[in-house]
């Protein structure tokens, strides 16, 4: 059929090439199909359609950067499909290619962790920034299950399966090369999933998140940081002054400080000895004395961190009920602190993004005439030849967020903080008109919103105003 036969079928007699053109097109939108075509009378080009996709996968495997795709990468998202609890079409995981170093093309590449939950094209799409490895679904799943969005998870570069040529140099094992990575994956699945975007991310993956904006900030409509903690000192002293002062009840702090005082008695002919000698019982090196103070000051914080707050009393009563409890909590701590995972994490801390002092001086007439030296930390959890690392601290990036960023961000932000969670301590003081801080007065460490144990209805009710005024 002619395109003049095709006019006389819509009713026109005898009209021009180009509004049978546009009558065609009508018909055809009115039927359910996209048309793009041009009005030129002269314009013979073909007719093109928006590219449709029947499963995510079929959409992944045109994009040059990705392979390895596989799917069903989290069982525990299934089972939580199977139970009804999570909704989702498609999962799946695969690596993206990167450049080693954004700033120059051509140079050397790796291999990098991407994870999708998939909702739907048109949905939202959370950007998960992992700071870690990738291990579930499960950062900023209240969110997503809120918004009933995508999640694309991006393993953090050097963590978990997106390691690098770099480790041991570690040049490249900065915020600003991190970013560009989320950038690229950013621009690569942005013609697939054509809905609103945001990043988020809890404790240091939602400093990923904030970094990521920092550099980029027309990309994301919204960013989001839950109990995210941003350090201005390679050992930052606010952790210290809120464990001993804010955080919890006064009656807990006071258990902590007993424990505090029970660990340290005796210096290191106390309990450190005896963890020594668990240590070297179960082939471990044994800890340095600064490595000790620190874990036991880590098994408070970490209570509360993450105890919920009417557990948070006899979970401290069991830590401090006689010596071998206090010794056993301490030895758990060392080890799971030497996770090799977690080596990354200590370079970055060293080289941008600082660490707590979780209050050191309020134990200096136990610690005065022993090893002890704050500034031997990183040296226990470094091997010796990346302790020239130290040396590198640069807080300039953190430093201009807070004094700058926050106040002035064209991207708007919500922070999330919990009064009991002692990285609360770390949060911006100022902040502009385009960010949001909401302060959960119940809850800890995360980002369960969803859950009323950690988190009130008028809280969650906060968040979502804020989220969805951007995203929806």
């Amino acid at each position: 059929m002619t395109l003049r036969d095709m006019a006389r079928v819509v009713g026109c007699f005898y009209i021009s090439r180009k509004h049978v053109i546009s009558w065609i097109a009508v018909i055809l939108i009115l039927c359910g199909t996209s048309v793009f075509t041009s009005c030129s009378d002269d314009d013979d080009s073909p007719v093109i359609h928006e590219p449709t996709y029947a499963t995510l996968k079929e959409a992944l495997v045109g994009i040059n950067q990705i392979s390895l795709i596989k799917a069903d990468p989290d069982q525990r998202s299934v089972k939580k499909k199977e139970s009804g609890k999570l909704d989702y079409k498609e999962q799946y995981s695969m690596l993206f290619r990167q450049d080693l170093d954004h700033e120059h093309d051509g140079g050397d590449t790796f291999l990098q962790r991407v994870a999708i939950l998939f909702r739907g094209f048109d949905r939202p799409t959370i950007l998960v920034t992992e700071g870690y490895s990738w291990k579930a679904f499960t950062d900023v799943e209240d969110l997503g299950i809120n918004l009933n969005a995508n999640m694309v998870h991006v393993e953090h570069r050097n963590f978990g399966e997106s390691l690098n040529q770099d480790q041991g140099k570690w040049q490249y094992q900065t915020c600003a090369q991190a970013s560009a990575d989320l950038h690229a994956i950013y621009n690569a699945l942005k013609p697939i999933f054509k809905g609103k975007w945001m990043c988020a991310g809890t404790s240091k993956s939602g400093e990923a998140a904030i970094d990521y904006v920092y550099f980029y900030p027309e990309d994301m409509a919204l960013a989001a940081a839950f109990c995210s903690p941003f350090n201005i000192k390679l050992f930052d002293d606010r952790y210290g002054h809120y464990l001993f002062n804010e955080v919890s009840t006064e009656e807990n702090r006071e258990i902590m400080k007993s424990g505090i005082r029970m660990g340290l008695e005796n210096g290191e002919e106390g309990i450190y000895k005896s963890v020594c000698e668990l240590m070297e019982s179960a082939n471990q090196p044994k800890p340095s004395f600064t490595e000790y103070v620190y874990e036991l000051y880590d098994l408070f914080f970490g209570t509360f961190q993450y105890t919920q707050p009417i557990k948070q009393e006899k979970e401290l009563r069991d830590i401090v009920a006689n010596e071998t409890s206090m010794r056993n909590r301490i030895w758990v701590n060392i080890i799971s602190s030497r996770d090799a995972n977690l080596y990354t994490y200590y370079v970055e801390c060293v080289k941008e993004q600082g660490h707590e002092d979780p209050g050191y001086m309020y134990s200096a007439t136990q610690l005065d005439g022993t090893s002890f030296n704050t500034n031997d930390y990183f040296k226990s959890m470094l091997k010796t030849e990346d302790h020239w690392l130290i040396d590198t601290y640069d807080n300039s990036v953190r430093l201009d967020q807070l004094k700058n960023f926050f106040t002035n961000s064209p991207c708007p932000i919500l922070l999330f903080y919990s009064k009991d969670d002692p990285w609360t301590a770390g949060q911006p003081d100022k902040i502009g008109p385009n960010v949001k801080k909401v302060i959960n007065p119940i809850g800890i460490h995360s980002s369960w919103i969803n859950d009323t144990n950690y988190c009130p209805e008028t809280t969650k009710k906060e968040v979502m105003d804020f989220v969805t005024t951007y995203i929806n």
